[in-house]
């Protein structure tokens, strides 16, 4: 479980230094696919994994009780952002950027077991979403929270900076947790 996420923070990490060093450009990279389709290749790739699973009890006696760990919604709602990704051009350009500049590292996110990326990507959109509650109630207490949590590191400059304005931690945070789902959603193949 480290090696991926250890894997997707240096991605996203990658990601964002390449979106600022690398020239911009207009095409159009991916395949879009149907609503739906998506959301039934995540609990696909769910039912194989617990299946996985129900044959290792079966094997060794031992039981493993999260199996379900991606609900119905989770994957409806990890397929609206994969969805929305898909038609966003500037996130394709940097998928496409990351496949060209690191694909063995791609390559080597996506030998991880289906279940750990799928973890991630969840783990990714659910940080997404309790980021966007916590600031939607309180942008500074938010602030005060992320601080106390270790979140924010030791830069007395930047916290001063999202003292004084909370939506710049957010806006941070939140494209580190998106390019980490994305860099996962590509490693799984789902982009």
């Amino acid at each position: 479980m480290k090696s991926y996420a250890a894997a997707s923070y240096v991605l996203g990490i990658v990601i964002v230094i390449l979106s600022t060093i690398i020239p911009q450009t207009r095409a159009q990279f991916g395949v879009v696919r149907d609503k739906g389709a998506i959301k039934d290749l995540l609990l696909k790739h769910q039912a194989e994994v617990a299946a996985a699973t129900s044959a290792e009890i079966s094997a060794n006696g031992e039981a493993n009780v999260d199996q379900a760990f991606l609900s119905p919604q989770d994957a409806a709602d990890m397929e609206e952002v994969i969805l929305k990704a898909g038609q966003d051009e500037q996130t394709l350009e940097l998928i496409a950027r990351m496949k060209a500049e690191m694909g063995q590292e791609v390559k080597e996110l996506g030998r991880e077991p289906s279940e750990e990326i799928l973890r991630g990507m969840k783990m990714a959109l659910d940080e997404m979403k309790m980021l966007e509650y916590l600031f939607a109630r309180d942008p500074k207490q938010a602030v005060v929270e992320m601080e106390k949590d270790g979140m924010i590191g030791d830069d007395k400059k930047k916290l001063k900076e999202y003292k004084k304005n909370p939506d710049l931690l957010r806006d941070e945070t939140n494209k580190g947790l998106y390019f980490s789902f994305i860099s996962l959603a590509v490693a799984g193949g789902y982009l």
